[in-house]
């Protein structure tokens, strides 16, 4: 009877009564350590785990990340996963993003500069307005009226 190997142990599956699938050639498996509160040399064994979200649901995991904003300065957050989809960014919209503040946050600006960017695209008076220098220094002069109105009114 031929045996089989699994991808974790390279152990033969009757050996080990595992019960994993070989990953497809056109896949990427990537393992990475999520927490940072294990100690190092002897792994917890765990025998009440069946599946993905019972291994979520013990281990909890969750790692400390710094991100880097425009100005250069560090933005600090804990990102918690709880099922494999929190860790799908698709082009921001996966859970990556949505479970982020700070991702959010960008995500939002940019939303918000394509929208704009594609309103002046659209308006033909605001484009021949902003072709003109002048024009742009008035633009620039009514928009910071329009913010300094909208900051004294909070």
């Amino acid at each position: 009877m031929a045996m089989k190997e699994n991808f974790i142990s390279m152990a033969p599956d009757e050996q080990s009564n595992a019960k994993v699938s070989l990953i497809d050639q056109n896949k990427t498996l990537m393992i990475d350590q999520y927490t940072t509160d294990v100690e190092p040399g002897s792994p917890e064994f765990v025998e009440d785990i069946h599946n993905i979200n019972d291994a979520f649901e013990h281990f909890k995991p969750k790692v400390d990340v710094t991100f880097t904003d425009e100005n250069g300065g560090a933005v600090e957050e804990t990102l918690h996963f709880s099922e494999i989809r929190d860790f799908e960014a698709n082009g921001g919209k996966g859970r990556l993003v949505e479970n982020s503040a700070y991702l959010s946050g960008v995500k939002m600006e940019i939303e918000t500069n394509q929208k704009i960017r594609k309103s002046i695209e659209q308006n033909r008076k605001l484009r021949e307005i902003l072709k003109d220098a002048e024009g742009k220094a008035e633009m620039r002069a009514m928009l910071q009226q329009m913010l300094d109105e909208l900051e004294a009114a909070n």
